[in-house]
């Protein structure tokens, strides 16, 4: 913790100023967590349908073990994940008993249930004084993190084998279906409807603090709608209950404290949890709206839909959203509406005008272009906006490289030709299926950049064949690249 910068005073929710230390511990925790009332289960809901939650087998133990970073964080126990693999190796018979006991016995043990929390800076803030400018980084038990990571995986599995837990369009914490799957359904869809010449109305919304609001009594009850297992009902209540941390800054270590939490954003659980939560959000627009399509990226939900009468497509989004906040509201969840957005994908700009007004009153007017999930997309779909950020922060990177070349140390052919793939290459073909259409412009944009990267990887003559030192670093053509 030394060589950080005091926090001299924090605000508390009544926003007075707090100075002492163990007055900011109190403000930072009042904002973090909020008070939680004793769950009480009715297990007579629970029917004979339960969807099956299969054991633990000793595969899924080891593989949660090996497959664990070595750069993770870990608590004052001083047990890594280093010393855990090799003791898996020696005594992996005891491991799989206790794992496996303990999951299937739906008990989460106290001590991994006891963390410290390090209160860090967040960059580029105006107004430290705000609890939420502060980065909250965990330092867990390393044994708690694999038990967490088994769960995970044995619920992402039960996810995907019961099409009834989550809609198809809910995206992350599932295999194949990362962020680029989420802007690829969104721009296939869109272009599409361009192609029968008609108009996709989008309006996207955020969830405010996507972990803070989950409830966890309500998140119960939707386990049992959704006829989960008890044992694992079981088990998430006592993985969320009696939770003990103490946070730790200013040099300073407050004593442990008893906290009511509802789901912990440090946990590799927490993700498919929420998914879970906000699943009857779909459900509900879908039932009132069979012709509204909708995607979410964990706090990024999306309701779009199509067709030549821009004003009943807006006027069907805008139900479509109250129904969206009267849940929200019934859900203990908010929506951020600083970061609802509205756009009109289109052949031509006709419906700058169009708006949408939420429940709050908050005016939500037509744009022409949006950032969303990392990727610039324009009334037009064509990606202008975007390339221009993407080659701009490729020439970036490309000079940084270059300056590091230029060093009294000059990296040799190998080292360069490994930065090169590893810093710039990297971001050139990131989200590369989303844009690439074989545009001319953006081909010769970027085999500028990489014939400059050649003749600097080896210093090279301006006059170079270029095929030449392509074959020599041995870099695909940035045509068969980007294909």
């Amino acid at each position: 913790m030394h060589g950080f910068k005091k926090l001299l005073s924090i605000q508390n929710l009544q926003k007075e100023l707090k100075i002492k230390f163990n007055e900011k511990c109190e403000a930072f925790l009042k904002a973090m967590y909020s008070s939680s009332s004793k769950i009480q289960i009715n297990e007579e809901l629970l029917s004979n349908e339960s969807i099956q939650w299969s054991r633990v087998i000793k595969g899924k133990i080891k593989h949660a073990i090996n497959f664990s970073t070595f750069r993770k964080a870990f608590k004052s126990d001083d047990i890594s994940f280093v010393i855990i693999q090799r003791a898996y190796k020696t005594i992996s018979k005891i491991f799989n008993l206790v794992y496996s006991d303990l999951i299937e016995n739906d008990y989460h043990l106290k001590i991994w249930r006891e963390g410290t929390k390090i209160i860090l800076k967040k960059s580029d803030k105006l107004n430290y004084l705000i609890s939420k400018t502060y980065r909250i980084i965990t330092l867990l038990n390393c044994l708690n993190k694999v038990a967490e990571k088994i769960i995970a995986v044995q619920l992402s599995y039960t996810v995907e084998i019961n099409d009834k837990l989550l809609n198809f369009d809910q995206m992350k914490g599932r295999k194949q279906r990362s962020a680029i799957n989420a802007v690829l359904n969104l721009v296939h869809d869109a272009q599409m409807t361009k192609s029968w010449e008609n108009t996709l109305i989008c309006l996207l919304l955020n969830v405010k603090e996507v972990f803070d609001h989950v409830a966890l009594k309500q998140l119960v009850k939707i386990l049992i709608k959704l006829k989960i297992l008890i044992n694992l009902i079981n088990w998430v209540k006592c993985f969320l209950q009696n939770r003990i941390i103490d946070l730790a800054f200013d040099d300073e270590r407050q004593k442990s404290k008893k906290i009511s939490t509802e789901i912990s954003q440090d946990s590799s659980i927490s993700l498919i949890l929420f998914l879970i939560y906000i699943q009857y959000l779909f459900s509900k627009i879908r039932a009132k709206f069979g012709n509204l399509q909708s995607l979410s990226y964990i706090d990024d939900v999306t309701l779009y839909t199509e067709g030549r009468n821009i004003d009943k497509n807006v006027k069907m989004l805008k139900n479509a959203a109250k129904i969206a906040f009267t849940w929200a509201k019934n859900n203990a969840v908010q929506f951020n509406d600083l970061k609802s957005e509205l756009i009109h994908f289109e052949s031509h700009k006709t419906t700058l005008n169009q708006m949408i007004i939420l429940l709050n009153n908050m005016i939500i007017k037509s744009k022409t272009c949006i950032w969303w999930l990392e990727v610039w997309l324009n009334w037009k779909l064509n990606f202008k906006v975007h390339m221009q950020t993407k080659i701009v922060t490729v020439t970036r990177t490309l000079h940084s490289l270059f300056r590091l070349m230029n060093s009294e140390w000059e990296l040799n052919v190998k080292s360069g030709k490994q930065l090169y793939l590893a810093c710039v290459t990297s971001i050139s073909d990131y989200d590369v299926e989303i844009w690439w259409n074989n545009q001319k412009s953006y081909l010769v944009k970027f085999r500028k950049l990489q014939n400059a990267a050649l003749r600097k990887i080896l210093s090279a003559f301006w006059t170079s064949s270029i095929e030449t030192m392509q074959i020599e670093v041995e870099i695909l053509l940035m045509k068969m690249q980007l294909d």
